[in-house]
């Protein structure tokens, strides 16, 4: 592992609700959708690895003490909070993917993906959470990183692990 080979500070991020995009809400019937109307079993697929995920970091960082610091970015809530609040961090749509084709509540197809001849992307992306059928915008990736720097989603805190940095640098000039 890269902690093995002397890394000291890891920061490792889960997954998002993959379940939520354009792609998994095209593939997946209403009657598997949740209360957002995303793909209710492939968002608990995702929750279950989460956790999975930060039971196999707390078994490293107690394996490798002190010394190493390793935090865990809670992609999923995150995206969560923003989809929770769409207009509070300045989205106007969050099902809608910004290229694709068919409009829509989705603006999606599975058979004619961005790029294709005869999709389109719209002219305000930044309003819009998903570029494509999986991928997220340059907005909604601004966002979810100022939740996860700035925000509490990550455990321990970037300013924690900065402090920790600032602290080993100066034993180590010193």
């Amino acid at each position: 592992t890269v902690l093995d080979s002397g890394a000291k500070f890891v920061v490792v991020q889960g997954l998002p609700p993959v379940g939520c995009c354009p792609l998994a809400k095209f593939l997946i019937p209403q009657f598997a959708k949740d209360e957002m109307g995303c793909s209710a079993v492939l968002n608990r697929a995702v929750m279950a690895h989460n956790q999975l995920l930060q039971k196999t970091l707390e078994e490293f960082q107690r394996k490798h003490g002190s010394d190493v610091t390793i935090a865990y970015a809670d992609y999923y809530n995150a995206f969560k909070t923003i989809m929770g609040n769409l207009a509070g961090f300045g989205f106007s749509d969050g099902s809608q993917a910004c290229c694709g084709v068919g409009g829509g509540l989705l603006n999606f197809n599975l058979h004619n993906l961005c790029g294709m001849p005869g999709t389109t992307a719209c002219n305000n992306p930044a309003g819009l959470v998903h570029w494509d059928g999986l991928h997220l915008t340059e907005a909604m990736h601004r966002q979810i990183t100022r939740l996860l720097l700035h925000k509490g989603f990550c455990k321990p805190s970037f300013a924690h692990i900065i402090s920790r940095y600032r602290s080993l640098l100066k034993l180590l000039v010193h």
